[in-house]
């Protein structure tokens, strides 16, 4: 049986405030900063099949958002799963990531990712209003998903963290020592590398490989974007078992950007369900033995 069909979506937004804010600018440009103008940000949709559908719609919606470097390709497997559930799926590429367009590897702020991800859904929204809608967000997407369920609470009714970046440590710029310290300090857009290793993202050695030789995978990460998941990480957990939402937490057993151990007790502080798989790295949808994993997003969306 031949898979449907990805639909591509290039969402108008506008560019964004030093601070992530949404900048007033009308017209497009192409830089994507600096608060004027407009930038695009790629999203790849995926209905079920029409004999899936209930009274002509979906079961649902979903939305998955990709980690820092990522992009929404990557969970192709996952997308194609959820649409077999009955449920409309959507994969955004955020700014600075895979097809959108802005600075590689930046985020200014909370702010624009979480209303990309506000927008994706009334991209959505718009059809079906009364959809059940489930984020789904992968390391850094995770903490993403969450500041989304905060600000838009009323948009979101589960959520799933895949090995959230609970303690992220990147390999960033160190500050020149004496006088040239005084001339060369890192700023906002200085680049540094998130230092992830095939490794250290997937078991399997030739699923590794092919993470590592991905064209539209980003390992550079600015300042900016380093320090804005940092102060995520500390702030996510911050008023977020108050919201009710339903929550499933999951993290590789072998994972050392987002361990597991690490992982399981964020779960536990925000009231979520956890499960952990032995053998997975951080990249426990992409690698081989994902089929479990899958199968758990599954059975919760159900």
């Amino acid at each position: 049986m031949s898979r449907q069909d990805f639909n591509l979506t290039n969402l108008e937004q506008r560019a964004s405030n030093p601070d992530g804010t949404e900048g007033e600018g009308l017209s497009h440009k192409t830089g994507g900063i600096g608060g004027a103008g407009m930038v695009l940000v790629q999203v790849l949709e995926l209905a079920p099949p029409s004999n899936l559908l209930v009274d002509g719609e979906p079961r649902g919606a979903a939305i998955i958002v990709h980690d820092i470097g990522g992009h929404g390709r990557q969970y192709e497997e996952l997308a194609h799963a959820l649409s077999q559930a009955g449920l409309i799926v959507s994969l955004p590429d955020l700014r600075g990531h895979g097809s959108s367009e802005g600075p590689r590897g930046h985020v200014p702020g909370l702010p624009e990712p979480v209303r990309d991800i506000h927008h994706v859904r009334e991209h959505v929204a718009y059809r079906m209003p009364q959809a059940h809608s489930m984020v789904i967000g992968v390391g850094a997407g995770a903490l993403f998903a969450m500041g989304y369920a905060q600000k838009h609470s009323d948009e979101v009714q589960s959520l799933v963290l895949v090995a959230p970046l609970v303690r992220p440590v990147f390999d960033m710029p160190k500050k020149a020592a004496g006088v040239l310290g005084l001339f060369k300090k890192a700023g906002p857009m200085t680049m540094g590398s998130l230092g992830w290793t095939k490794d250290q993202m997937r078991a399997d050695a030739a699923l590794a490989s092919q993470w590592e030789s991905d064209p539209k995978r980003g390992h550079e990460i600015t300042c900016r974007a380093a320090e804005v998941i940092e102060t995520a990480s500390q702030n996510a957990k911050q008023g977020f078992k108050a919201l009710g939402k339903r929550t499933l937490v999951l993290a590789g057993g072998d994972d050392s950007l987002a361990k597991a151990s690490d992982v399981e007790a964020f779960a536990k502080e925000i009231g979520a369900e956890f499960q952990a798989f032995a053998g997975l790295r951080h990249d426990l949808i992409g690698d081989a033995g994902s089929a479990p994993v899958i199968e758990r997003i599954l059975a919760f969306a159900e």
